[in-house]
């Protein structure tokens, strides 16, 4: 993975001294006293009495320097649990249990503090679910209801992931949209380069007024996570699934194709995630036969897990029946919670 290699504005001094707290030297001259929760190339996750726990840009920050024993994941996998750590003339020594000074680079380091499955301990259990809901009365009356999941189960070994989403609206007390979607899959990491992955899918659509009864897609992917990181985080998928669709009226048809994913995340402006995520496959057969999903939007992070979200969905089926728009365009306001 191509990665901001190293903490070269870090410089972390371990002190022995009883009730000294953790300290954080801003390059602007002010100080943070609490407790060093974590770190990594992009980010600081440092705890204050004041404020809980805040994320500092690396390139803030100046000096840390803790009195409590830390755990260091390293560059090449090595780990050091609970040692003590001092810096010294711009490198870093660890001792290790018999006291013995053990010295590398600044740049050797790859998190500190790292999460438990980071280190091949169990799973990591992530994800969010989402509510947009309106409700107008007037000269006409409209209802929309929108809800959308992820659950995502990510260990160094494998990663399991859920989502899904349902649309309900109405007007004057007619239904006109009713349509649903779940995908599941499993990646496997390679275990010679962590970020290469091959993986399955299955995937489940169903859309009343485009006449869709039900759409099954399943099939094997390769993918790669190019980036993972604060500022960025990339991967991308290509495979080939086969797809049989159920209609209401028209025929129905299966068919074989090569699909692909693609999913962008940014926190680069501050207290808020940038996204951008797109799906598609196509059939071998009929290349106009194309079925393309895009989300580009921003969440806003709120109190307690709970966040906002707007974002614009382009939705396009090149095999969509006679008298159904092959284009479906939406921008909503959401409402959710992320864990």
């Amino acid at each position: 993975m191509s990665r901001v290699r190293g903490f070269t504005a870090l410089v972390l001094i371990v002190f022995s001294c009883a009730g000294r707290a953790d300290e954080l030297l801003m390059k602007n001259g002010s100080k943070l006293v609490g407790t060093l929760v974590s770190s990594d190339a992009d980010i600081v996750v440092f705890n204050t009495p004041f404020a809980g726990d805040i994320t500092i840009n690396q390139v803030n920050i100046e000096t840390i320097i803790t009195e409590n024993e830390v755990t260091l994941l390293m560059e090449d996998s090595l780990v050091f649990r609970n040692k003590r750590v001092v810096a010294q003339e711009g490198s870093m020594i660890v001792f290790d249990e018999e006291e013995r000074p053990v010295r590398f680079a600044v740049d050797d380091i790859k998190m500190i503090n790292p999460e438990p499955w980071r280190l091949g301990e169990g799973y990591k259990w992530s994800g969010e679910v989402n509510a947009a809901l309106e409700s107008e009365r007037g000269n006409s009356d409209s209802d929309e209801l929108d809800v959308d999941f992820e659950s995502v189960w990510r260990s160094l070994e494998d990663r399991y992931t859920i989502r899904g989403l349902w649309e309900l609206d109405e007007v004057n007390g007619d239904r006109n949209k009713n349509k649903g979607k779940l995908r599941t899959k499993y990646d496997r990491f390679s275990k010679t380069d962590p970020d290469n992955y091959a993986g399955v899918q299955a995937a489940f659509e169903h859309d009343e007024f485009a006449d869709l009864d039900l759409r099954t897609i399943a099939g094997p992917y390769i993918g790669r996570q190019f980036y993972e990181g604060y500022y960025l985080s990339l991967h991308g998928e290509v495979g080939i699934v086969y797809v049989d669709e159920r209609f209401d009226v028209a025929k129905d048809e299966d068919y074989w194709g090569p699909s692909w994913e693609l999913r962008l995340s940014s926190g680069i402006i501050p207290r808020s995630e940038l996204y951008v995520y797109q799906d598609g496959l196509l059939d071998f057969t009929d290349p106009d036969n194309l079925i393309l999903n895009t989300t580009v939007g921003i969440k806003f992070p709120l109190i307690f897990g709970f966040q906002a979200a707007v974002e614009a969905l382009y939705e396009f089926d090149g095999g969509a029946v006679d008298d159904v728009d092959s284009t479906d365009e939406t921008i909503k306001a959401k409402l959710g919670y992320s864990w």
